[in-house]
């Protein structure tokens, strides 16, 4: 029995990337994932619970790896000093690190390139629909709570409601990840965000500190 099974779990997987990746979530057929695979879909059923499971199986490793890529670096800043953040985009030295991390994310977009094109392009229909808004959230939740901390007055002067807030964040994370819906190669990603980068920093520095 061990002989015969032997090697059916990382066939599901790669056959379900392939049929989730060229029909989406709501249009990969569970029996064309078992036939291609050399196995029926009960086994699949078996293994995973239902065809969410083996979704997830695919992408939810990767979708807790990128929130934490974005939280912990963001956590660690909120952590210095209150004059140190109000520094925020005039201080060379974290502009540079700051760089690194980004540059860190993009190596992990594309060393898991299927995986997040899953999750970006092809997971309506799941828990993760929502992936680039969840990273949408905490970028906002760090957003407020920098505004809190350095006392900054964006929100109490009105020239920004927490609404316009959300957008901005909302706009900045659905724009990073463009590079995975156009099918970008990693060199043109890299000019893309610096690019995007340059641009959200520039405008919220005007909004924060006019």
């Amino acid at each position: 029995m061990a002989n015969r099974v032997e090697g059916v779990t990382e066939k599901l997987l790669e056959y379900a990337m392939q049929e989730f990746l060229a029909n989406g979530y709501n249009g990969a057929s569970m029996r064309t994932i078992a036939e291609n695979a050399g196995t029926t879909p009960r086994s699949i059923y078996t293994r995973y619970g239902d065809k969410e499971g083996l979704f997830a199986a695919l992408v939810e490793d990767a979708a807790n790896e990128m929130k934490a890529f974005f939280g912990e670096p963001m956590d660690d800043y909120s952590k210095r000093s209150v004059d140190e953040q109000k520094e925020l985009f005039h201080d060379d030295d974290f502009n540079s690190e700051y760089k690194g991390y980004l540059q860190s994310i993009i190596d992990l977009l594309y060393s898991r390139h299927d995986e997040f094109r899953l999750l970006i392009c092809c997971a309506e229909g799941t828990r993760f629909a929502d992936f680039v808004e969840d990273i949408a959230a905490i970028e906002e939740r760090y957003t407020l709570k920098h505004i809190e901390d350095t006392g900054n007055d964006v929100i109490t002067s009105g020239r920004a409601g927490k609404r316009l807030i959300h957008l901005l964040c909302s706009s900045y994370m659905h724009g990073f990840f463009e590079v995975i819906r156009h099918d970008m190669t990693k060199e043109e990603a890299e000019v893309h965000i610096a690019q995007l980068q340059d641009f959200f920093a520039n405008g919220w520095d005007k909004l924060l500190n006019p």
